[in-house]
């Protein structure tokens, strides 16, 4: 086995632990050792040491050719993600069609059954694994069907229930394919041929659908009982395919899942394409999803909800970029989830102005507004429920730093979009597959992972969980009532009648839960740096400790005595302290 054993392992001179495992060619083309990083924590180094060697061990059992087995740039990627504890590898698409991708992927998972491979492009391995699937049995399931139609025309010919004798012919996954082209056809944009999210995520229904019922004939499921039966298999919450450790599906997604069951078969029924009908007892089927017993006890619960504390919230506003804290305060100032931050236009943006509304608001809720105050007015894109917004002054200043940056990108109109990239691309955006972007939650993610470098204890929650946190913040300041209009739930109110708009929806209040607890929340707003629109300095070194540096540094610490005390090097220190003379200065 070439893999350098030692009896007494000891780190490296940056508490790193290290193996010599496996070989490869130099730029001289001779074998040498890779050295692999396996991390500082001891126990964590022999487990990852332990699926590296399993790995080389595959390599060298496979090993076809002469001469001694390499690492060839897939397999040495995979050592260096286990090496790291990842054990989750990522395959990127560089370029490939969707089918030829999708086998590659499978090949390599063959290949390399101890490791789990997952797609760089997840809408693109769907769409390449549907085709290459319905390519290689095409062929056979259409003969499947030419046999199962002769078999049942001769075994059950003069022999049919009154229900199927209404029926008519067909397959169930042949009419699902025919109710996705009806999906196509109506769930688009206006003006396009293109799909609605909301029509994607209706497809995507209806192929896992096809996945968990087998292809019955339309005959078969003309009664309640059968089709009762279809429901509940998604009642009673099936487990998910390949989950590690086994879970049934969320509650939400069996819902879904029969929502769409149940769109189905009124579809099915309302065609000229089959003449199949629904049962007569539709409307009395039993769809209620079954919860765990987990489930319920948490719904019972002090914390339902995941949310940061006011704490945490100082730690994200502290260790944020100029960007990161634009979503942070767009978040929790108006409760802007990733869709409301990413259909937010400069039209929408009333900053350092009176309220366009100010004598209403002030003679209905005796709320002044003054060319000081600014806001955010709109409809939330989900529901097209309007909001109003007071914004805090943190908030004021990161919006006009957003609005400066994107003039700047020029073709700037009331309707352009607030939040984009350096190339004016929209945040919020739907993929080729029709999947959600994930602009949001990598760059939420980042934030997460740097404060989690000095705190490790800090929650990983996702992006939605901001709107969340401003919902019970409001809630605390206030009432219910007020969160769910601070949120926008509820019908649609119409925003062309002023009056009943305010008098249905106390906007005023909500100024007023702001500003209460825009005073509640002054901590979060004091961890910001003095100048919000620095950008970080890329560093290895977390804040925590350059901060510790700082101080030391402010005591009259020698360097030597500094970088003993924070474990770093001297040229570290000395880095670290170059870099904050100009700030000084």
């Amino acid at each position: 086995m070439p893999t350098r054993s030692k009896t007494r392992w000891t780190p490296d001179c940056r508490g790193r632990f290290t193996r010599r495992i496996g070989w490869k060619l130099n730029e001289q083309g001779k074998p040498v050792q890779h050295l692999f990083y396996l991390g500082t924590d001891p126990d964590q180094a022999m487990r990852r040491e332990d699926r590296l060697v399993e790995l080389w061990q595959h390599i060298e059992r496979n090993h076809t050719g002469q001469g001694t087995p390499t690492w060839i740039p897939l397999t040495l990627k995979i050592g260096i993600e286990i090496a790291k504890g990842n054990y989750r590898v990522v395959i990127e698409r560089k370029g490939n069609p969707p089918e030829a991708y999708a086998r590659y992927l499978h090949r390599i998972q063959a290949a390399y059954p101890m490791v789990q491979f997952v797609p760089e492009e997840p809408e693109a391995y769907v769409d390449g694994a549907e085709k290459a699937r319905s390519i290689a049995g095409q062929q056979i399931g259409e003969l499947e069907q030419q046999v199962a139609v002769a078999e049942r025309k001769h075994s059950r010919i003069g022999n049919l229930a009154p229900g199927e004798a209404q029926s008519g012919g067909g397959m169930l996954h042949d009419a699902l394919d025919a109710y996705v082209a009806h999906i196509k056809q109506t769930a688009v944009e206006p003006g396009t041929a293109r799909l609605t999210a909301y029509g994607f995520a209706r497809v995507a229904n209806v192929q896992r659908l096809k996945d968990r019922h087998d292809n019955a004939p339309l005959s078969s499921l003309t009664t309640f009982d059968a089709v009762q039966g279809m429901i509940n298999l998604w009642r009673n919450r099936p487990m998910v395919k390949n989950s590690d450790p086994p879970r049934p599906i969320t509650k939400k997604t069996a819902e879904h899942h029969i929502a769409e069951l149940a769109r189905f078969i009124r579809w099915l029924s309302r065609t000229d394409q089959y003449g199949w009908k629904k049962p007569e007892d539709f409307d009395e089927l039993e769809t209620r999803v079954r919860e765990t017993a987990q489930e319920r006890q948490a719904r019972f619960t002090p914390t339902q909800v995941d949310r940061y504390t006011p704490e945490e919230l100082a730690l994200l506003n502290k260790y944020a970029t100029p960007l990161e804290r634009l979503l942070l305060l767009l978040g929790i100032n108006c409760g802007f989830g990733a869709a409301e931050q990413g259909r937010l236009t400069m039209g929408q943006l009333y900053l350092h102005q009176c309220h366009p509304h100010a004598d209403l608001i002030r003679r209905v809720y005796g709320v002044e507004s003054g060319p000081h105050d600014s806001y955010i007015l709109g409809a939330r894109p989900k529901s097209g429920v309007y909001g109003e917004w007071y914004l805090w002054p943190q908030t004021v200043e990161v919006l006009k730093w957003a609005r400066q940056k994107r003039e700047r990108l020029g073709n700037a109109t009331p309707t352009s979009l607030l939040v984009v990239n350096e190339r004016g691309r929209p945040f919020f955006h739907q993929t080729s597959g029709g999947n959600r972007g994930q602009t949001f939650n990598r760059r939420w993610a980042d934030l997460t992972h740097r404060i989690q470098a000095d705190y490790p204890d800090f929650p990983s929650l996702s992006f939605g969980k901001l709107r969340k946190t401003a919902g019970d913040l409001i809630r605390d300041v206030a009432s219910g009532e007020v969160s769910r209009v601070f949120l926008c739930h509820g019908h649609p109110v119409p925003t062309d009648d002023l009056l009943d708009l305010y008098t249905n929806r106390p906007f005023g209040k909500v100024f007023e839960a702001l500003r209460e607890l825009q005073r509640k929340l002054q901590p979060v707003f004091e961890a910001a740096p003095d100048d919000l629109f620095a950008q970080p300095v890329q560093q290895y070194t977390g804040l925590k400790t350059v901060e510790r540096v700082f101080k030391l540094h402010e005591e009259g610490k020698t360097i030597r005595e500094n970088a003993r005390e924070v474990g770093l090097s001297k040229s570290a220190v000395s880095r670290h302290l170059e870099r904050r003379k100009p700030a000084a200065e």
